[in-house]
Order: structure tokens, then C-alpha cells, then sequence
């Protein structure tokens, strides 16, 4: 029994290794992703979202290690949003692809307030689990 056992489970594990990497997601899908993300993310900032906390809606979309350095971030910046790096969530944004690189898709953002501020950010976003891995000022 304990030999059959062992079989099915060098079969299941062979199965696994031998499986195709999922395909990248088509080209503006990461883009996309972060506009989502955005929208969410505001909509929690905002109150708008129902039930949703802004540390909520990053825990669902960002990686941990992001979410911990965002939150290291905004220890040092008291009444900033951590993500958009202001009092108050933007009033709109673009995103647009901006490459690849090791594994990442990069997204660059811009983020309009009412009154002309405008910040650039670049995100990357890990393709393998379609999770947002980064988050940077696009000067920084």
C-alpha cells in the first residue's frame, strides 16, 4: 500500500513539474490590472467601497513585502496615503504599459488631483500570480 501510495504521489509530483507555465497575460492586461487595483484601492480610501478597508483591498492585491514597506512608509509620512503619496486619493489616473523585466510587467501611472498635482508612478506587476510587486515614485 505504502509503495503505491509513494507511486501516485511521484506521478502527481512528475504531473506538476512537467505542467506549462501559464501563458503571460496579453499585452495591456497589466495595465489593466493596476487601473483595477486603483479603482478599488480609492474606493476604500474614499468609503466608498462597501465593507472594504484600504489595508484590506492592498492585502488582495499586493504582495506582503510591498504591503509592510508601504506601511514603514506611511509611519514616516503622518495623514499621507502610502499608495498615492497624499491626503486624499487622486481624481484620476492613467495607466499604461511601460516594458518587461525579469518576470515583472512594468505599468506606468500618472495620478491627477483637482487643482493640477500630478505624481508619476511605476508599478511592476509579478506575471506569475498577476499580484502587484511594486510600487515606486518614478523619480524614486
Amino acid at each position: 500500500m505504502r509503495t503505491l501510495l509513494a507511486g501516485l504521489a511521484a506521478t502527481a509530483y512528475l504531473a506538476l513539474a512537467a505542467a506549462p507555465a501559464p501563458a503571460p497575460a496579453p499585452v495591456g492586461a497589466d495595465a489593466a490590472l493596476v487601473r483595477d487595483f486603483l479603482a478599488a484601492y480609492a474606493d476604500a480610501v474614499r468609503g466608498a467601497g462597501p465593507g472594504r478597508t484600504p489595508s484590506g483591498v492592498r492585502a488582495e492585491w499586493l504582495e506582503p513585502e510591498l504591503n509592510a514597506r508601504l506601511d514603514d512608509w506611511q509611519a514616516g509620512h503622518p495623514g499621507a496615503d502610502p499608495v498615492f503619496r497624499a491626503a486624499a486619493a487622486p481624481d484620476a489616473w492613467t495607466a499604461r504599459p511601460a516594458g518587461t523585466a525579469g518576470g515583472l510587467a512594468l505599468v506606468a501611472v500618472d495620478e491627477r488631483w483637482a487643482g493640477g498635482a500630478l505624481l508619476h508612478v511605476r508599478y511592476a506587476v509579478r506575471r506569475s500570480d498577476r499580484t502587484v510587486a511594486d510600487l515606486r515614485d518614478a523619480a524614486g
